[in-house]
């Protein structure tokens, strides 16, 4: 099963060497898409959002410091790295909370990593009063598309257009507020040393941004 297979990818040895989320490589992506994100909502310290599929917390570490997060990954060794305060292991296909209880639901790269990511998108909508935010590697730039056919616990990214995207939402009665590719930064594989030339190009690429982003409106 394919998330059986994910989880021991994600459980593997060395996931302690990754860069952590005060990297000036990701510090520069996440505030980049937090910023971004925010021109379409307003967050503030009073907002509960629940960061999906979190892992050792490229972005629950940033936006704990504008709302309050609560982080949740299958992966235990994943959310052990993770930084926020309010951590836990859990499976996205089954969130253990009540319906309606955060204010925004948030995952970034998950849904190309999973078996059903309908019935995942199902349950965001489930537990969150207003906003639902989707970042998933975009498969028409070509770095990605030859990432994907590369690296096999990244192979169903090669599906992700935003097209795509905006069908799973649309499917769900979700309402589109803002949906776009963005981005030329890779957290994990950029060099430190191209940052001031790509961090000028770290906005809203259309097509062939790095990544798609969807926010919309339960």
């Amino acid at each position: 099963m394919t998330e059986t297979f994910q989880k021991k990818y994600w459980e593997r040895e060395g996931l302690d060497s990754r860069r952590k989320r005060d990297h000036p490589v990701i510090k520069a992506l996440a505030e980049s898409k937090i910023k971004e994100i925010s021109e379409y909502i307003n967050f503030n310290k009073q907002q509960k959002l629940l960061d999906v599929g979190a892992g050792n917390g490229f972005f629950s570490y940033y936006f704990d410091r504008i709302c309050q997060v609560t982080a949740i990954d299958y992966s235990k060794k994943m959310i052990e790295l993770n930084p926020v305060r309010n951590k836990l292991v859990m499976d996205a296909n089954n969130l253990e909370f009540t319906d309606n209880y955060f204010d925004i639901v948030f995952e970034s790269c998950l849904l190309h990593h999973v078996d059903n990511d309908n019935r995942i998108i199902s349950e965001m909508k489930r537990v969150t009063k207003n906003y639902i935010v989707i970042i998933e590697p975009n498969r028409n730039n070509p770095l990605i598309f030859l990432f994907g056919l590369l690296k096999k616990e990244e192979r169903k990214s090669i599906k992700f257009s935003l097209n795509y995207l905006i069908k799973k939402v649309s499917n769900q009665n979700l309402k589109i507020i803002a949906a776009f590719s963005h981005g030329a930064i890779a957290p994990n594989k950029t060099p430190k040393i191209f940052m001031p030339f790509l961090k000028k190009m770290d906005k809203k690429i259309p097509l062939l941004g790095l990544d798609n982003i969807i926010i919309c409106r339960k």
